[in-house]
């Protein structure tokens, strides 16, 4: 008898058998199932036993491994968002689209997207992610190893020098697994340049334990969105009735004593949370009175700010507020300025409007573009995309985002013609001709 353990697998972190199939977790919060075709196994989770002929019994292992890795390159399905996932590796490359992967512009500053997929599902969502979501059909997951050996590549290029790996996306970036190794790598190779690792987050996922782990391996900031205080908005504004911001703030008060830098990000939806806004930015500056930051940022030499105040923007996917009014900057770079003032004559010294400067964030070498606007490429198929209409494709070492496609699950494997529309950023959008 030969026996196969399924916990030894990094991905597979739980392991149920219902009816001789095989229903598997993959990093926490993704699901396959799947039927074992051979007589001669007996699952006793997360063990499966093959009682046969040694040989037989090898070549059935090695063929339910095999199975169990179509599956996944198939079928993972999103247990949050309930939409098909696919798992990026080897080859398709990690630069090119928003979703998944890498992104630098031309700064210090490198964006890290591991995956895809929020839990929310908020009203003012500029991608318009969450469960509901009436534009988004596929997920992506990128493989760790992967991920942290392209990033380690692309921060060699820009010379690993003051960099700022920083986890964001189309989605909450606390539910990659396993995060806390992939802080740890991050960490690991930018600190040899006196660089930092930084996280954007909702904060639903987070809890102490997560939060004293993400401190022992070095994170070193936590940009917190809150937008309301008020339990009734809040939920509204998440979209979701569970959302309990009574935690969120608990968890602010607890990265503010930790080795962690905490920055409060609260959005301002002009018309809709104007007031919740200006409580948020109380908050925020009653918690820094208590508790000064004596954290410094080593891009800079100094401390970071303690607030982050964001303007709601709308975009081509995202979702728009029914009673939301739209403001320019101007309109709210004055509102803040008048809050500063407000501070200002309690004897409080507070900066409202940041810049990235104010992080540490600068020019740095940048990728070189492969294409340019209006040119013709030939570009390989390999995925299905993230809309309806989008497509995948693969050329010189980017991923391109084919739009304006029919049939799509029909042109993958095919090589096709595309226009290159847009190359900023190394984020390439093409059509097909």
């Amino acid at each position: 008898m030969i026996t196969l353990d399924l916990s030894k697998y990094r991905m597979i972190t739980d392991v149920k058998c219902k009816n001789n199939k095989l229903l598997l977790e993959i990093n926490k919060n993704y699901e396959v199932v799947l039927e074992i075709p051979y007589q001669e196994v007996e699952v006793s989770p997360p063990i499966i036993k093959i009682n046969t002929h040694p040989r037989r019994a090898e070549n059935i292992k090695i063929g339910i491994l095999n199975l169990i890795s179509y599956t996944i390159a198939n079928n993972l399905k999103n247990k949050i968002t309930k939409r098909r996932t696919i798992y990026i590796n080897e080859p398709i490359p990690l630069i090119g689209h928003t979703a998944f992967g890498l992104i630098e512009r031309g700064r210090n500053i490198i964006q890290v997207r591991g995956h895809c997929g929020c839990n929310l599902n908020c009203i003012f969502c500029s991608v318009d992610e969450g469960e509901f979501s009436k534009t988004r059909k596929n997920d992506y997951y990128v493989d760790l190893d992967y991920l942290i050996s392209e990033y380690k590549k692309l921060s060699e290029f820009k010379e690993n020098k003051y960099l700022e790996a920083h986890l964001d996306g189309q989605g909450e970036p606390s539910l990659y697994y396993p995060l806390v190794d992939l802080v740890q790598n991050l960490v690991d190779i930018n600190k040899k340049g006196n660089g930092i690792v930084s996280m954007q987050t909702n904060g639903t996922v987070l809890s102490y334990k997560l939060i004293d782990e993400l401190e022992e391996v070095g994170l070193h900031r936590i940009n917190l969105s809150i937008n309301a205080l008020d339990e009734k908005m809040a939920k509204m504004l998440s979209g979701r009735k569970d959302y309990n911001v009574e935690k969120i703030l608990d968890l602010a008060e607890y990265i503010k004593n930790s080795k962690i830098h905490l920055l409060v990000a609260p959005l301002l939806l002009p018309n809709v949370n104007d007031n919740e806004f200006k409580k948020v930015i109380d908050f925020a500056i009653d918690l820094e009175q208590k508790n000064p930051q004596n954290i410094l940022n080593p891009l800079t030499g100094k401390k970071d700010p303690i607030l982050g105040c964001q303007l709601c923007r709308v975009y081509q996917f995202g979702r728009r507020p029914k009673k939301m009014k739209i403001w320019d900057f101007e309109r709210f770079y004055n509102l803040l300025r008048s809050y500063e003032l407000e501070y200002a004559k309690k004897g409080i010294d507070v900066r409202l409007i940041t810049s990235p400067k104010d992080f540490g964030t600068h020019k740095r070498k940048r990728l070189p573009y492969p294409f340019k606007v209006g040119e013709i490429v030939k570009a390989k198929v390999e995925l299905d995309g993230r809309v309806k209409g989008e497509v995948l494709g693969v050329a010189k070492n980017r991923v391109i985002q084919i739009i304006n496609c029919q049939n799509e699950r029909k042109l993958i494997g095919k090589v096709i013609k595309v226009r290159i529309l847009r190359n900023k950023d190394n984020i390439i959008v093409a059509e097909r001709i």
